[in-house]
């Protein structure tokens, strides 16, 4: 399964509310947005700095899905730093 599949698993999981694969005004797509916090998390191929930095600058708080290999727990851990970046 791919990071992207387990984030999204586990944000459901937790009851979030959130919109996948969402075109934004600043020209790019978030590949999880959760429209009324202005959050957006990114998968790791999809975070140029580039477009984190133009993302932040238009207001967005930005994740960035962490590369490599993760396991349940550390998938979780993003997951907690997602919601706590929410204000929940």
């Amino acid at each position: 399964m791919r990071k992207l599949d387990s984030v999204i698993l586990e944000l459901e999981a937790r009851g979030l509310k959130f919109r996948l694969q969402t075109s934004l005004r600043v020209g790019y797509v978030a590949d999880i947005l959760f429209k009324k916090e202005r959050t957006i998390v990114l998968d790791t191929r999809n975070a140029d700095p580039f477009v984190v930095g133009k993302l932040g600058a238009a207001g967005y708080r930005v994740f960035v899905i962490p590369e490599g290999k993760l396991d349940e727990d550390q998938i979780r851990a993003f997951c907690d730093e997602v919601e706590k970046g929410l204000g929940r």
